[in-house]
């Protein structure tokens, strides 16, 4: 037997102990990039949702606002307005980072459903400013991570389509 293991030569202690060391090192290396790549992927995915929460609002106001009627402003402020979807008087307000209806004799009516603000409310809106003079609304929104740095912001400009009914107050 030992004349058959004499002709072959294995691996010593020392080479075996490198090749595991090489080994682990090529694993935490990989485990690196694959942390930095999962942190890149989150603050993507946080920026695209932020940006679409701040689109789909701004979409949503300013098709309202588009077609308000008997719109009452107080020092170029919207005060209230009527509107189509949500009725007489209606005064929007923003609690919560998440932006609520008043009007036609309902309070609380969401603008957007709780999934909008993301997975257990991961996304807020952080501002919002409803300027009004001249037939012509500012939308000022700013929409931004709970528990981060990501936001955005967005100002507009909608014209009122309707015709005015009512004087609005300078």
């Amino acid at each position: 037997m030992r004349r058959k293991l004499a002709g072959h030569e294995g691996l010593t202690l020392v080479e075996l102990l490198a090749a595991v060391v090489i080994l682990i090192l090529l694993g935490l290396i990989l485990n690196a990039g694959l942390q930095m790549a999962m942190t890149s992927y989150r603050a993507m995915i946080a920026q695209s949702e932020t940006e679409l929460l701040l689109s789909t609002l701004a979409d949503i106001l300013a098709d309202d606002l588009r077609y308000a009627e008997d719109v009452a402003a107080k020092e170029g402020m919207l005060d209230s307005y009527f509107s189509d979807s949500y009725g007489e008087e209606t005064r929007l307000r923003l609690e919560n980072g998440k932006v609520y209806a008043d009007g036609g004799g309902n309070s609380g009516l969401r603008v957007l459903p709780d999934g909008a603000y993301g997975l257990n409310g991961r996304y807020e809106v952080d501002a919002m400013e409803i300027g009004y003079a001249d037939r012509v609304f500012t939308l000022k929104l700013s929409v931004k991570e709970k528990d981060g740095d990501i936001h955005a912001e967005t100002e507009l400009a909608v014209r009122c389509l309707n015709p005015e009914k009512k004087e609005s107050e300078p």
